[in-house]
């Protein structure tokens, strides 16, 4: 090979890697990637990669398509794709979730992005849009040697954005739908059976007239820091938590200095077991002063909706808790009982309460 033949290829290399920078493709339509959102630290990848164009024209109905094993599909039989497939037989945009994120289905910030920054403002005929998707919620054997569906995230994305769903086969090859779970709390159904409560008529009180140190007791997302803002920081609470303060050494200390300033102190931490709440009554009993524990009675079903729910109200800022910390929640937890100290021990369940409609309505999402 020539010196000049590598120079070339060289300098067509550097071009290349140039408009992969800008996010530039051959694709045609004016189709660039655009990475969306802050770099996840320590992946080094925005939480949303699009693929869109600045010259095509919105549309009014929107048909969505799921990528692996809907669109496509490896010869080898392997899961995922792992060659490019540089095909585009008409102008398409692409929206790739990078984690376990707020924009991963079946969450709606991607569609809600798609609709806002993508769609030249027409609004969208959701009544004339689906999705189609092979994460439908099907059991083993729904067809002849079928295997169990992965997740029902697919179904659960068309429903959170209001558009009809359809599996591969149903949409490719007509046939007619499979039987299929949701596998996961139905919020709806939840709130039919558990209404929500305004804070007008929320009269519910925790707080006590006499200085007293309390131990929340519950799975991660439970509840727990709403409890204590809303019925227990407004009457002057001072709170300690691991999420804050980094270890259980520096709450005992964080409590212990409030305790000493005649202030009554919350802590809010998961509390599972016996050993770990008795550090805390040790020392309330050191300072005077009795411990009650307030014990979330929120279900883990409940408490994994909720985990989803926070991180979409906050648009990834708080992220979820894995799966790892309920499960090392579940393998520690002894029931609070007064025997340990406690001066009262008071269950309480799950209110919903929501301070406006949005914050209702993404409660009511479908989550996984």
């Amino acid at each position: 090979m020539s010196s000049r033949t590598t120079k070339r290829k060289a300098v067509i290399n550097s071009e290349q890697n140039a408009k992969r920078a800008r996010g530039e493709t051959d694709l045609g339509y004016g189709l660039q990637w655009t990475a969306v959102g802050e770099e996840t630290p320590g992946a080094g990848l925005s939480p949303l990669l699009c693929l869109k164009s600045d010259t095509l024209e919105g549309r009014q109905k929107l048909a969505g398509f799921d990528i692996d094993f809907t669109v496509i599909k490896t010869a080898s039989g392997r899961k995922f794709a792992i060659e490019y497939l540089n095909l585009v037989l008409r102008p398409i945009k692409v929206f790739a979730s990078t984690g376990t994120n707020h924009y991963r289905k079946p969450y709606t910030a991607m569609w809600d992005y798609c609709l806002k920054h993508c769609n030249r403002g027409v609004k969208v005929d959701k009544s004339k849009s689906l999705y189609v998707g092979d994460a439908a919620g099907r059991a083993k054997n729904w067809a002849h040697n079928k295997p169990k569906d992965f997740s029902c995230s697919d179904r659960m994305f068309a429903a959170n954005i209001g558009v009809k769903f359809a599996t591969p086969e149903e949409f490719f090859l007509g046939e007619a739908p499979a039987p299929f779970e949701w596998g996961s709390l139905d919020p709806c159904q939840f709130l039919k059976n558990n209404p929500a409560v305004t804070k007008a008529k929320d009269t519910s009180c925790y707080a006590s007239k006499f200085q007293e140190m309390v131990l929340l007791v519950g799975p991660p997302a439970s509840g727990k820091s709403t409890f204590r803002q809303r019925y227990l920081e407004p009457h002057g609470y001072i709170t300690v938590n691991r999420d804050t303060l980094g270890t259980v050494e520096k709450c005992l200390k964080g409590a212990g200095e409030a305790l000493k300033n005649g202030k009554s102190v919350v802590v809010d931490n998961t509390n599972p077991s016996a050993s770990a709440r008795a550090l805390f009554l040790d020392l309330a009993k050191n300072k005077g002063v009795p411990c009650r524990c307030i014990w979330l009675q929120t279900t883990l079903e409940l408490a994994h909706h909720l985990n989803l729910f926070r991180q979409s109200q906050t648009h990834g800022k708080v992220r979820r808790v894995p799966d790892v910390g309920y499960n090392v929640f579940k393998k520690n937890f002894q029931e609070p009982s007064k025997s340990e100290g406690f001066s009262d021990v008071i269950k309480v369940q799950f209110k919903p309460r929501f301070d406006n409609s949005a914050e209702e309505d993404l409660f009511k999402n479908w989550t996984v």
